[in-house]
């Protein structure tokens, strides 16, 4: 029997599901679709295996290829322009990924459901966030689509010793480089506050979006000198606090991957090795869009060049084994009814509107459902970019 032990960061990720649906006109026949699965499932034979509590790790037979869950499902009532951009509807057909059940150890972590609708398909992956980050999950079926197109495939790593070790630096070590960055304490105050709007994120189900056509991205550019990533972060911002006119500065943390970033761990790695990373100090809300995206584009490029998310990401590892309760950020000061701080996931680089299975792009992309503050989300390719409020950011959009 394998087994794949789960790090620090999947293990805070073992109740959550992610999950993409594409719409499409054309589909390759059923009998290729499985096929190229069977393939996937021989390529990463623990998306086959089932989830241990005891243990905290993914076990499967070493010795035989398990199959991954393929279910077609009936949509007939539903037509291709009835779904495009409805995810009520898109997500209503489909069945949710049961993540108890996965973290009982009851079944796979990784299922694919084909619609077929009156005049197209809706092709659903769902899968357990614990097994996998965004690049991986995109990965897996980018890759899933190139066998079915008959294309060779370069497999990912399955290696959790690429991840920093736990025991990098003592306890001692650890406190005192944590209390050197000057990271945030977090105490029962902050804990009960994150509790509490996280089940308040959690009841707001409607999302909130903004969206942004190229043209105006590219007159940015021109204008500024900043890169997209920056000018939709200053837009996102701008937008957002304009709901909440008492502050004056705000604070901003994004996702980063780290592959190829932090020694040791490699670029084709499998898994979970995004984080969350806060960027600059204070942004000076009376700055316009212009301005604050010149700022966001600096001040990311210098971090991104800097050592400091790798000896972040090691501190991060080595706190949480050691107990100590301190994070790099303060999460309770986002996602809650007046957040300090601005939460951005960018999802572009994963270019999910130009899934091709052999028949072209998708009529449409959803995001996953995922509560993030904010993330940015190119729908159909070549199209607009939408940023998208989710949770309490929502509610605050629309108030």
């Amino acid at each position: 029997m394998n087994t794949w032990k789960l790090s620090s960061s999947d293990l805070f990720s073992l109740g959550l599901t992610i999950k993409g649906a594409w719409i499409y006109e054309n589909m390759p026949e059923v009998g290729k679709l499985k096929e190229a699965l069977a393939q996937i499932a021989a390529t990463y034979p623990y998306l086959t295996g089932r989830y241990n509590p005891q243990t905290k790790a993914m076990e499967w037979d070493e010795n035989a290829v398990g199959t991954i869950p393929f279910e077609e499902i009936d949509g007939t009532g539903h037509s291709t322009a009835d779904v495009c951009g409805n995810p009520k509807l898109a997500w209503s057909i489909v069945k949710p990924f049961d993540i108890n059940n996965f973290k009982k150890g009851n079944s796979q972590p990784f299922a694919v459901t084909l619609a077929h609708l009156s005049d197209g398909f809706v092709l659903y992956v769902q899968a357990a966030h614990a097994l996998m980050d965004a690049d991986t999950f995109y990965t897996i079926i980018g890759q899933w689509a190139d066998l079915c197109k008959g294309n060779d495939i370069t497999p990912m790593v399955l290696d959790q010793s690429m991840l920093p070790s736990p025991d990098a630096w003592s306890k001692e070590e650890t406190l005192s480089k944590i209390i050197q960055q000057g990271w945030a304490k977090i105490g029962l105050k902050q804990i009960l506050k994150m509790l509490w709007y996280a089940r308040k994120n959690e009841a707001v189900k409607d999302t909130f979006s903004i969206v942004v056509p190229q043209d105006e991205i590219e007159t940015y550019k021109k204008k500024s000198g900043a890169g997209t990533h920056g000018i939709l972060t200053a837009i996102a911002a701008k937008k957002f606090y304009e709901h909440l006119p008492k502050h004056k500065t705000f604070k901003y943390i994004t996702i980063l991957d780290m592959r190829g970033r932090c020694n040791g761990i490699d670029e084709r790695f499998m898994g979970n090795v995004s984080q969350a990373f806060p960027i600059g100090g204070d942004f000076d809300l009376s700055k316009n869009v212009e301005e604050l995206a010149v700022e966001f584009t600096n001040q990311t490029r210098q971090f991104v060049s800097s050592e400091l998310p790798e000896e972040m990401l090691k501190l991060s590892v080595c706190a949480s084994k050691h107990g100590l309760p301190y994070f790099m950020f303060d999460a309770s000061n986002m996602n809650n009814s007046d957040p300090e701080t601005i939460y951005i996931n960018n999802q572009l680089k994963f270019r999910a509107c130009e899934l091709d299975w052999g028949h072209g792009f998708p009529a449409y992309a959803f995001p996953n459902q995922l509560t993030d503050m904010v993330k940015f989300w190119q729908p159909v390719a070549n199209g607009p970019i939408h940023i998208v409020y989710g949770g309490l950011a929502a509610k605050i959009m629309k108030s």
